[in-house]
């Protein structure tokens, strides 16, 4: 999951706007236009010379003969409309015609300092090595902003400037973003997902369902153990303890169970040697 260039420019009918989203039951969770959570139009983006050098997608976005000029130091961009969705940070250059899609999971760090709303972006490729990751920050500053949440609306102006209530209501709308989108599993040695387990899967917790009924009934109707199951002390775990007990020296019989008919049968040995003889060792109470 990467940033990806944006060719088409965001528009309001593009998505669902938060407060029609919140006041009735969508008609459909699955599917439908993303939901609008805030639009900040002609705001400023800044971030390194250094990064924009080395990341083209971002320095598209900028005057090219701005870019090629500036020294290393920080590089604003104006005319960017920011669209926070649910599905996405959307960058949107209206002097150049070009934009950004940016996945929230590509953003690792995300804060507000005074007036500016600072990103940490992990764009480093999925199998790339401590030494190949690539990080960028980028700031948003907001000079207005429009369609957000309802209750952050004008909270922040009498406790500090316009622009850093702009910085409040970018910064929370954001991270609500975020919550919306969390990271995608880690991928495994093999490629496969770790943390794969499903406990809510049929049988996932080993235990017999009538979802999963079928698995342990053959075609007779007769009660079966599916082939690859672990048992919890079953004949595997008995062999496996036998062998631990032999290899720690002790005798043959140590660390298996014994069963009914072998406890009856000592206590019948045991009966006709006698109680007090040196080989009863002890006698069952119950």
């Amino acid at each position: 999951m990467a940033v990806e260039p944006l060719d088409t420019a965001p528009a309001l009918g593009d998505f669902t706007l938060l407060n029609e989203y919140t006041s009735q039951t969508p008609g459909t969770f699955f599917g439908g236009l993303p939901v609008l959570h805030l639009h900040a139009p002609s705001a400023t983006i800044k971030l390194q010379s250094s990064d924009a050098a080395s990341h083209p997608d971002f320095a598209a976005l900028a005057d090219p003969s701005t870019v090629s000029a500036s020294s290393d130091g920080p590089l604003h961009i104006p005319s960017i409309d920011i669209w926070i969705t649910s599905r996405a940070l959307l960058l949107w250059s209206t002097t150049h015609s070009k934009g950004l899609t940016i996945p929230y999971p590509v953003i690792t760090v995300t804060a507000q300092d005074r007036t500016e709303v600072l990103l940490e972006l992990n764009l480093s490729a999925p199998d790339a090595s401590d030494e190949d990751l690539d990080f960028l920050q980028l700031r948003l500053i907001a000079n207005e902003v429009s369609h957000h949440a309802a209750a952050t609306a004008d909270a922040g102006g009498a406790n500090g400037t316009e622009e850093q209530a702009s910085a409040k209501k970018v910064f929370r709308a954001i991270s609500d973003c975020q919550e919306l989108n969390p990271d995608p599993p880690a991928q495994g040695e093999d490629g496969e997902e770790e943390g794969g387990f499903d406990p809510t899967a049929p049988g996932a917790t080993g235990w017999i369902t009538s979802e999963n009924m079928a698995d342990f009934m053959d075609e007779n109707g007769e009660f079966k153990m599916p082939e690859g199951m672990a048992v919890i002390g079953g004949e595997e775990d008995e062999e496996e303890s036998a062998e631990g007990a032999q290899q720690n020296g002790l005798g043959e019989g140590a660390g298996r169970r014994r069963t009914a008919a072998e406890i009856d049968g000592g206590d019948a040995e045991q009966g006709a040697e006698g109680v007090d003889g040196e080989e009863s060792k002890w006698q069952r109470t119950g």
